[in-house]
């Protein structure tokens, strides 16, 4: 019989990108194991802000219950696994946890910059730190995307239940994704949430400092908190002419945008895993990012690596990866090579795994 098991869903309902869209990927390539029967938890008042994409195969249960509706529910005896198909295994895929009653429990964990730099998240650290020590604690076991979080974890909750390392793919990116978006003008590409981490104005001081001529910015990337002044500087930028800022970006429009860029500019600092990267080297776009642990791990030598707290040095990165051929042509090789060794296949057949063994 195959294992019923439940994954929350919501992230992949909310959002596009980062937590969504491992959410998304997961659920589709976990319905190719046929050991598993795949349910989708998407109970919410909330509104989908991206298109409802339902795996043949999974089952998502959706119905407009509040989150703060789910406690009172377990204390009645309906915990999560009950709304979503009696799963015997939940999988908790974000930083909000359904409250489960019966089911065996399984945590990823994306990253713990909130506990690196609390600042970073502003007044949501804390009760984020709070919510995910305690899911730890409750977890029967965890996942996270990197060593790099593996060792954050550990650092943070030395009791952590079993933990697994499985990296999330990269094959979901299309390798035909259409026209040159800006009729043949170079440009440059930086994708992320418009948040302090992303260190989006280190990156506009030092597309500033490039010598000209040089390549419009585009910067793809929703509001986030903590950003009036990054804002401010952005559509300063782009009334300028120097930044063309993209709020909203489907991937249909995305693709193209990411397949044509002269380099991905990522200069956050600090990440659990990273597709922006990640999906630029599969698709054959040099990347320039935030020398940290957690890239060095993701690019293994295919990235250009620089301090992007030091203007000059992420300038300097920049216009190596424009303007010297041979580094440009070696980082594009490597990062396609890196790009394989992602595969989603391979993802969902080890977390199944896992999935059976907190289940026996």
């Amino acid at each position: 019989m195959p294992l019923p098991i439940a994954l929350d869903y919501r992230p992949a309902l909310l959002s596009r990108a980062g937590i969504g869209r491992a959410t998304r990927e997961l659920a589709r390539s976990l319905t190719h194991c046929p050991e598993l029967r795949v349910h989708l938890f998407g109970h919410s008042l909330a509104r989908s802000k991206v298109a409802v994409e339902v795996p043949a195969g999974a089952r998502l249960h959706r119905l407009p219950i509040a989150g703060r509706a789910l406690p009172m529910l377990r204390r009645l005896g309906i915990g999560a696994e009950h709304l979503a198909g009696n799963a015997r295994v939940f999988h908790w895929t974000d930083f909000v946890q359904p409250p489960v009653r019966n089911a065996r429990t399984i945590l990823t964990v994306h990253d713990l910059a909130f506990v690196r730099n609390p600042s970073w998240h502003g007044d949501q650290a804390a009760e984020l730190s709070e919510r995910t020590r305690t899911a730890i604690a409750r977890a029967d076991a965890l996942i996270v995307p990197s060593s790099t979080t593996a060792n954050d974890v550990l650092a943070f909750a030395p009791d952590a239940p079993p933990m697994r390392i499985i990296p999330f793919g990269a094959d979901h990116v299309p390798m035909t994704t259409g026209p040159h978006p800006l009729n043949g003008r170079d440009y440059a590409l930086c994708v992320g949430t418009i948040e302090p981490r992303k260190n989006h104005r280190a990156l506009l001081a030092a597309w500033r400092a490039l010598p000209e001529p040089r390549p419009l910015l585009v910067v793809v990337g929703a509001i986030g908190w903590a950003c009036d002044e990054i804002v401010a500087d952005l559509e300063l930028a782009q009334r300028e002419g120097i930044v063309q800022w993209q709020p909203h970006c489907s991937d249909e429009q995305l693709w193209p945008l990411l397949h044509h860029a002269k380099l991905l500019a990522y200069p956050s600092l600090w990440e659990g895993f990273g597709f922006p990267p990640l999906e630029a080297m599969a698709l054959g776009v040099p990347v320039v990012a935030h020398q940290t642990d957690p890239m060095r791990e993701l690019g293994d030598d295919a990235l250009t690596l620089a301090d992007a707290t030091n203007v000059e040095a992420l300038g300097a990165a920049i216009e190596r990866v424009l303007h010297d051929n041979d580094h440009r042509r070696s980082c594009i090789e490597a990062g396609l090579q890196r790009a394989k060794s992602f595969v989603w296949q391979e993802c969902a057949t080890a977390h199944a795994e896992l999935y059976r063994e907190v289940s026996s």
